[in-house]
């Protein structure tokens, strides 16, 4: 399955009036997927991270993110194709490891 066609199923059931909604629940979504992470290693615990819910967590960002791109009439593959080009162009500048949005 390429972007496109999971942003076009996933819209499918996306039922919400107002276009905040997934800009909110992917800052929530996101952070639950961060959580994975970071718990375990700020509490020092020695345990396997579960994949499942990695997963899981991981598609909910990928949905709010296709719905949030969706309502601005972008599609993923076009953010996929433009992120591409962009870590490598700062790469070519030898910039990728710099700080900021502009470098």
């Amino acid at each position: 399955m390429d972007f496109n066609d999971y942003q076009k199923e996933a819209m499918k059931t996306a039922v919400y009036e107002d276009t905040f909604y997934p800009i909110a629940s992917l800052m929530i979504e996101a952070g639950e997927l961060a959580d994975i992470y970071v718990k375990p290693c700020l509490r020092g615990d020695a345990v396997e991270i579960n994949k499942e819910e990695v997963l899981s967590e991981a598609g909910d960002v990928l949905y709010m993110l296709a719905a949030i791109c969706a309502d601005s009439g972008i599609t993923l593959n076009k953010v996929a194709e433009y992120n591409i080009k962009k870590i490598n162009d700062r790469v070519k500048r030898g910039v990728i490891q710099g700080r900021g949005g502009d470098r």
